[in-house]
């Protein structure tokens, strides 16, 4: 049992000197005193300050991470910012070229109207000095 436990305590993050310590005062043959409790204090707040450095590396990468998620929906912002303004772009355009073949349109019918006007006269003419 105290190979098993030394190797548990190694595992925590324990250091070798102390986990003999604790290891050999947790032996039921062993009486303990005030010094092996004071070992397993110790061994308590390696513990503890073994967790903390854990939670602070790991709070540490979290807000790296968090920064650069928003500096990514930041340029995905500016991304989308430039794709309204193009496509705003691209309605005028489109906007100008229905204008512009409405005015051919225009142009077409009037000169057809025109033709046929020229047509009708010339035929009426025909027909008045026959």
């Amino acid at each position: 049992m105290e190979k098993s436990l030394f190797s548990e305590l190694k595992r925590i993050g324990i250091d070798e000197e102390l986990a003999s310590k604790v290891s050999a005062s947790l032996d039921p043959e062993y009486n303990a005193s005030k010094k092996d409790i004071l070992v397993l204090q110790e061994a308590i707040m390696q513990v503890q300050l073994q967790s903390e450095r854990s939670y602070q590396a790991l709070s540490s990468a979290l807000h790296t991470e968090i920064a650069g998620v928003r500096a990514q929906i930041s340029d995905v912002r500016a991304e989308i910012t430039d794709v309204r303004a193009e496509i705003t772009d691209v309605r005028t355009e489109i906007t100008d070229v229905r204008t512009e073949m409405g005015s051919f349109n225009r142009q077409y019918i009037t000169t057809f109207l025109g033709l046929i006007t020229t047509i009708i006269s010339v035929f009426v003419i025909n027909l008045y000095f026959k």
